[in-house]
């Protein structure tokens, strides 16, 4: 194949692929605990270029290549990653006692069908079995497993991440509450090698490490952490991208009418 097509093509594949990560962070602006996801790439190794038709040198183990050096002749991009970025979301009031929020690091974790996922997304609920569990039904785990609840009387102390419960339920005098559970909440050596599963969890991997329990943490109850997508930031990106993709077009369209005037042109009797 021509490298100008090659490169270009190269080129638009990269742009295209880019171009979906970014719509599907604009998708996801109002997701409660979403992570922005960003794309990386990387470079194909360069080719050295020489002047053409210069001379060689023969040695008792072969020819050497005494041609001067033109430069470097670039072979295209290609995707290196799509990661998710962990910068906090915005933290949002909603009264609703079961909305949970973490100020700082950390992630909740959660009993998923695949096993122990971990989520910024505190916006839980009650199951039908009395368990407290994310929007998709997943139980949200403490230290002793799923967390047994019972409407209007779930407390989490927000300096350790305690639940407390009143056996009245009718009040909020928590003195004579007693402990239930305490929120699991674990961090990872390096977020940035967490598996995302999903829109709103995540894996660990061996990138990641193992996850360490908290020691500390301050969960913010009747509060949820937003989506971390800017969509102004975005929508600057997805622009530049179209850009990109358009020219990279364009640099096919010209290396084809190029060999096309080569093919017709070029050699004809007058």
């Amino acid at each position: 194949m021509h490298r100008g097509l090659y490169t270009g093509a190269c080129g638009m594949l990269v742009q295209a692929s880019h171009l979906d990560s970014i719509a599907n962070n604009l998708a996801n602006i109002d997701t409660t605990g979403y992570k922005r996801d960003e794309t990386l790439f990387k470079e194909f190794p360069k080719m050295p270029v020489h002047r053409l038709y210069d001379n060689y040198s023969w040695t008792p183990k072969g020819k050497l290549d005494q041609r001067p050096d033109v430069g470097w002749l670039g072979t295209g991009v290609g995707i290196d990653g799509i990661v998710p970025i962990f910068t906090p979301g915005p933290t949002k009031q909603t009264g609703n006692n079961f909305d949970l929020a973490i100020s700082g690091e950390g992630f909740f974790v959660i009993e998923a069908p695949w096993g122990e996922a971990y989520t910024r997304n505190g916006a839980f609920t009650i199951s039908n079995d009395g368990y407290l569990v994310t929007q998709d039904g997943y139980k949200v785990l403490g230290e002793k497993g799923p967390i047994p609840v019972k409407e209007g009387n779930f407390f989490v102390s927000g300096e350790n991440g305690k639940v407390i419960y009143n056996e009245e339920g009718k009040t909020n005098d928590w003195k004579t509450a007693k402990e239930q559970d305490k929120l699991r909440t674990v961090k990872f050596n390096d977020v940035s090698g967490l598996k995302k599963k999903g829109n709103c969890f995540f894996e660990a991997t061996p990138d990641s490490g193992i996850p360490e329990p908290m020691k500390k943490t301050k969960i913010l109850q009747g509060y949820i952490e937003g989506s971390n997508v800017s969509p102004v930031e975005e929508l600057v990106k997805m622009i530049a991208v179209q850009r990109i993709y358009e020219a990279c077009q364009k640099s096919i369209q010209a290396v084809d009418d190029t060999m096309k005037l080569s093919i017709e042109d070029v050699g004809r009797v007058a």
